[in-house]
């Protein structure tokens, strides 16, 4: 059993760890947005959405490389949590499985990726070339994330957030710098974006590398290293997983594909600015599961599963209000924000953003369960029915598409898939940690539902017994904002939780 001083100082690792994350979430959710509208305003909807397009077909190959780069993050923070750890070992035998990888992914993206984009892509006249410089330079983009991959998890797994964060922050810099460059570029912006976003990712992969290198004794990549029963360990893994793997991409990037197929590059232009902002509010879901997911993994490692236990229901329920928190008045104001946002709002926007919104609130819930089965290590279960059930989205999607279904149909039935995926991982991970459903219920769902229906009362009525005015938009916003804080801390929050915060405050004073 761990002391309550350990118990203590894990708290106080995840707290500030979560407020560096936090700060950094701040500053990217409002460089990210920003930068979103200087590239959708230099490239225009057509170039944006081949941009969109062109970026999916490449990101198809998360198939191969998903599973095994959720596995190296799980792998390493597992191997802390240990008394006899073998990090040298397991970093080492990872950038090996990344590099052979790479290599795999590189030649099969350039083959597959140039026959989709001649022969199936619906590419608007004279861009062609432009496509496929933007085919290339993604490929190479996502082969240098690929050999990063274990050095971020290193970072992730030592809990050193602020060096996550700063690294984030200059990111998110430089991809705006990017920006600005190609809307006062004279030459292809299409083309210039592609390369420049390029140069930034090698720039930022760099540093991972070297801080990672030079802050941890265990990042230096040596063949002696290499474990052959780490390979076995990671691949057994891996081969449940990859199935997940399959199934996320195909919702993800497959229906993206089958939209610019269907439906040309500006519904792709619409599904990448859904993204993007999904993406950044999301980040509220993923600064706590960060900062909380190497604990999960370390506790389970030392069999504190009480701890473990508490730790993914209040990630869960937290994760839940915070987004919640912007989800709300987002969803109800989303054509006046687009427009601010954006400016060029292209077509279907709105109503992809409205219900991505609600089906990522399922998967706000659902993480953190995610988490704790991946804790485990006995995937087999949970990935055969998760997979069968997300897979789902995108045969269901090509169906309604063929018989001329809307593209908003393809959300709206992910929506569905997301539901089902919520409840199947709270009854996995209950089922495989020990956890409690009355647990869950009492501690993360009856306190979500509460929150929800009592924080959307008073913004939904300013919503609809006004017009619509920049008055009523300020309205429902702040309504919004303030509703969901108040209900999360007297009808969301525990009795010990309000005292904390409350004494904390206080402290800030």
């Amino acid at each position: 059993m761990a002391s309550p001083s350990n118990i203590s100082e894990n708290s106080r690792r995840i707290a500030r760890n979560t407020a560096f994350l936090y700060i950094r979430m701040l500053i990217l959710l409002f460089v990210g947005l920003y930068t979103s509208r200087v590239v959708l305003n230099a490239l225009g909807q057509d170039d944006y959405g081949v941009y969109g397009a062109v970026g999916g077909v490449v990101s198809l190959f998360l198939v191969v490389t998903g599973a095994v780069s959720g596995a190296i993050s799980r792998f390493l923070a597992f191997e802390l949590g240990k008394e006899k750890s073998r990090m040298r070992e397991v970093f080492s035998t990872t950038v090996s499985i990344q590099l052979a990888l790479s290599v795999v992914v590189f030649l099969l993206a350039e083959v597959v990726g140039l026959w989709l984009l001649h022969t199936q892509m619906d590419i608007p006249e004279g861009r062609m070339q432009a496509a496929q410089w933007v085919l290339h330079c993604s490929i190479l983009l996502f082969v240098v994330n690929m050999l990063s991959v274990p050095y971020n998890a290193a970072i992730i797994a030592h809990e050193k957030m602020d060096a996550f964060a700063y690294i984030s922050i200059g990111e998110a810099l430089l991809a705006l710098g990017a920006a600005l460059a190609t809307r006062y570029t004279r030459h292809d912006k299409l083309i210039v974006y592609a390369v420049l976003m390029l140069t930034v990712a090698v720039i930022v992969r760099a540093v991972y590398n070297l801080y990672a290198h030079r802050h941890f004794p265990e990042c230096r990549f040596r063949l002696k290293s290499i474990d052959r029963t780490v390979i076995r360990e990671i691949g057994s893994f891996t081969g449940w997983t990859f199935i997940g793997s399959v199934a996320s991409v195909l919702n993800a990037h497959g229906i993206n594909l089958l939209m610019n197929i269907f439906f040309g590059v500006r519904v792709n232009a619409a599904r990448d600015v859904t993204t993007k902002l999904e993406s950044n509010v999301s980040r509220f879901i993923n600064n706590i599961t960060t900062a909380i997911n190497p604990q999960i993994n370390k506790s389970y490692a030392a069999g504190r599963l009480d701890y473990m236990h508490q730790l993914v229901c209040k990630a869960s329920k937290y994760s839940y209000f915070l987004y919640f928190f912007f989800a709300l008045p987002l969803i109800l104001e989303a054509p006046a924000l687009l427009k601010l946002w954006l400016n060029i709002v292209p077509d279907h926007s709105v109503a992809f953003v409205r219900i991505a919104l609600l089906t990522t609130l399922f998967t706000a819930l659902g993480t953190p369960f995610v988490n704790a089965i991946f804790a485990t290590g006995n995937v087999k279960r949970y990935e055969i029915i998760a997979s069968v059930t997300n897979v789902l989205a995108f045969p269901l999607s090509y169906l309604a598409f063929k018989l001329g279904m809307s593209p908003e149909w393809a959300y709206w039935l992910v929506g569905a898939v997301s539901l089902g995926l919520l409840v199947e991982r709270i009854v996995m991970a209950c089922r495989q940690t020990g956890m409690r459903p009355g647990m869950v219920w009492k501690d993360v769902l009856l306190p979500s539902l509460v929150v929800t229906l009592t924080a959307a009362i008073i913004p939904m009525a300013l919503f609809l017994l006004q017009p619509p005015s920049v008055a009523r938009m300020l309205e429902v916003v702040f309504s919004g904002f303030l509703c969901t804080a108040v209900c999360s801390f007297f009808f969301g929050a525990t009795a010990g939780e309000r005292d904390v915060l409350v004494s904390k405050i206080k402290s800030l004073i």
